[in-house]
This record gives structure tokens, sequence and C-alpha cells, in this order.
């Protein structure tokens, strides 16, 4: 059978981003564009992040690397010298987006406005950690400056403790989430006008507006968030121990998912929390809220049997394990998941059934076998034109011959002339 069309067959993207625009262009990829990444000679500095394949810690098995440029191309060029640049020029033509992560002062050398001049249907993507204006403009940020300066990190952590990072890269991730969004946007436009733009992305907004909540409480109420932990008031809701891990359970004290009830009623059925089982206490418990937390009516009988409702609860859920937990809560209508482990990801009989895990040979550079690599699928299913990953992540340069020659037409002498003998 033919493999179908993919969504953005035909679109050319040149990606020049730094970590907050790489998964941009992955996602675009993932969905069939033809993505070109651009590095300079010898490589991109990203290939030296952790974590890496093996433990081997070299530029060939960056897990990192892999995972943000999966179904790229790679084309090795130095855009500091006039050579690079004019090879650049000669891609221009051709790219339908371009993607970068330049300081306004970085950018003077690509002239974006002059190459949105000369190619008027272009869209050209900036995905920076402040943007492109303001006093911070030119500062320098990684995904944890972000996290911290845009907000979220002072929500996380425990009470009494100092703010946390989320894992996982997330202002990075967001970063590039909206600039895949802003590109196709702008794309769109381009196709019904021929009139391309500047599409622009502070890493600091986006993160910011995931937390709006929390910006609008203060506004309005002057009430500041704090850090939640893993701690609640009410007995059945956060994260319990299992016995051979975490779940976390959220009891319907707001509107949704099987109250407090469900809960006790399967504890006394397994011979637990007899202590609660009085009608005085299953009265009060059955109304459990958090309005019953303040209600001078009710307070201070709630609160008497809150320990005693912790605690059955822990030694209830640490003597099962915990797809015990989630099934048979589940069943109960009580809103319990499973806190997974990577492990348990791979494992996991839904991604299996959905055939979420793609796997790809990855080479790993001259003499040493390529690796299969289980990767993470799109984050989205598209029935007509699926979104998949295309190709493994490329070695540095992989493509230059490929993609100058074939792409921009560059005659072989004169890319033998720039990259040497052997180098392409």
């Amino acid at each position: 059978m033919p493999e179908p069309p993919a969504a953005l067959d035909g679109v050319a993207v040149l990606d020049l981003s730094n970590e907050f625009g790489a998964y941009a262009g992955r996602l675009l990829a993932d969905l069939g564009a033809d993505v070109i990444r651009i590095e300079p000679p010898g490589g991109d500095p990203a290939r030296a992040r952790p974590l890496f394949a093996d433990d081997s810690a070299d530029r060939a098995s960056s897990l990192t690397w892999w995972y943000h440029n999966a179904g790229k191309r790679s084309v090795t060029i130095d855009l500091s010298q006039h050579d690079g640049r004019f090879l650049f020029s000669r891609l221009l033509p051709q790219a339908d987006i371009v993607l970068e992560s330049c300081t306004p002062a970085e950018r003077a050398e690509l002239d974006p406005q002059r190459a949105l001049a000369e190619h008027p249907a272009l869209v050209w993507v900036s995905s920076t950690a402040f943007g492109a204006t303001g006093p911070h403009a030119d500062w320098a940020a990684t995904d944890l400056a972000v996290q911290a300066i845009a907000g979220p990190m002072q929500q996380a952590g425990y009470v009494d403790g100092p703010p946390q990072r989320i894992g996982g890269e997330q202002a990075a991730i967001a970063a590039g989430i909206a600039a895949a969004q802003g590109a196709l946007i702008a794309l769109l436009h381009a196709e019904a006008t021929g009139e391309g733009q500047l599409v622009e992305i502070s890493a600091q907004e986006v993160y910011s507006a995931c937390q709006a909540r929390a910006h609008l409480n203060w506004d309005f109420n002057r009430v500041a968030h704090e850090r939640p932990g893993d701690a609640h008031p009410l007995p059945g809701i956060g994260a319990y121990p299992a016995a051979d891990g975490h779940v976390y359970c959220y009891i319907g004290v707001a509107g949704f998912g099987a109250p407090w009830k469900a809960l006790l009623d399967w504890m006394l059925e397994e011979g637990h929390a007899a202590e609660l089982a009085a009608p005085e206490h299953r009265r009060i418990l059955d109304n459990l809220s958090f309005r019953s937390l303040v209600d001078p009516d009710t307070a201070e009988d709630v609160r008497a049997l809150l320990e005693p409702a912790h605690a059955a609860v822990d030694s209830f859920f640490a003597g099962k394990p915990a797809a015990d937990i989630y099934h048979q809560g589940q069943a109960r209508g009580l809103l319990i998941g499973i806190v997974n482990k990577p492990s348990d990801l791979l494992a996991s009989e839904q991604l299996a059934a959905r055939g979420w895990w793609q796997e790809i040979e990855q080479p790993r550079g001259l003499g040493r076998e390529p690796v299969a690599a289980r990767y993470p699928g799109p984050p989205y299913r598209l029935s007509a034109t699926p979104a998949q990953i295309r190709r493994p992540a490329p070695a540095a340069g992989e493509h230059n011959a490929e993609v100058l020659a074939g792409l921009a037409g560059i005659p072989a002498e004169d890319l033998l002339a720039y990259y040497g003998e052997g180098a392409i």
C-alpha cells in the first residue's frame, strides 16, 4: 500500500533554532515538511547535551539531540563567513519557513527584513527566551532560567521549601509548540495571500500564559498562589505510596469524580478504616468538601477526623499494587492514576494498543552500529495525513551535497571548494 500523503508535503523549512525552537522543527518534520537543520561546521553545540545513549557521552549519542531533530536533514554552514551566508542565501528561495532563535544582535547577520523583502511569501519565525523587543531582548537564558522568570517555578515544590524546577524542559517545549503553531498560521495566510510575515515567540510569555489563573488571582484578589506540594487538607486527594510505586487520587469534591463515600466504602469492604465507620463519622465524611473545612457548623468535626482519615487512606493504598489501585479505583468512578515512571510508560498497554511508540534505527557515526530507539509518537492523530517520524536524527552535515546541490542547485565544484575533499 502506498503511504498516505503528509499534511506538509512540499513545505521546506530552514531550522537554525536553539532549544526554544528545535521542537517546532521536529513537529513540522513529523507532519511531512522537509526540515533542514542548519548547523555550524563540526555540528551544533546541542549535540553535546546529555543524556546519552549507553552513557557514552559522545556527540553522536545525545538523546536530547536525537529527540528534537528526528525527521530533519542536516547541512553545515558557517554563517559568520561571507561564503556561508552566500550558501544560506541560495537556500532561502526554496524555503517556506525559517526557524531561528537569535537575539536581535545575533539576528543582524541573517537580516530577516531583507529576506522578507526579497521573498515576499516567506514565513520567518523567531523563537527566543524574551522576544525581539524590550530590555531583556538580548539577554541569554536557558529553559531553567525561563521557568524561573516566567513564574511557574514559584508554584512548584513544597510549601515550606524553595521553588522547584518542573522536569522535562517544559518552557522550551512550550515555546517550540507555540513556534510551530505560529509558523502554520502564518503559512496558511501566505498561501492564501502570497504575503509572508515575521512570527515572534517569547518563551517567557508562552510559559507565563500556562499559569494565567495565578496572575488573575493576584491581579483581582491580591492573593499569591502558594506552592502546594503533594499534601492536601482533605483525605483522598494527593500522591500516595503504593506497594510498588505511587498513585495520585482526587476525590470528587469539585463536582466531578466519585465522592469520598466511594473511597470509604471501598476501604470498609476490604476490612480497612473501621474506625471511620461510625454513623456520626459517616455523616461527616460522606459530605466532605472544601466548604466543610471552613463552615463553623462542621469545621471542628471535620478537622477532628482528618488525621485518622489520612492515616486510613495511607495504610490502604500502601498495601496494594499501583495497577490494582488504578483499575479498581477507576471501576468505582474514582479519579485515580498511576504515577508512571519511564519504564511504566514503555510498558503501557494503553500506549501499546494505540501504537504510540515508534521505533527508529538511529545511526551513531562511523564504525558504530546503529541502535533501535523508541521515540514517543506525534502528539496528535490525523486520519488522512498521518504525522510520523520519517527519518532518524541526522549526523552533522550528512545532507550537505544532497541539499545544496539538489535543493539549492549549487554546482559540485563550488561545494567542493567550500567544504573540501571528503567533507561532502
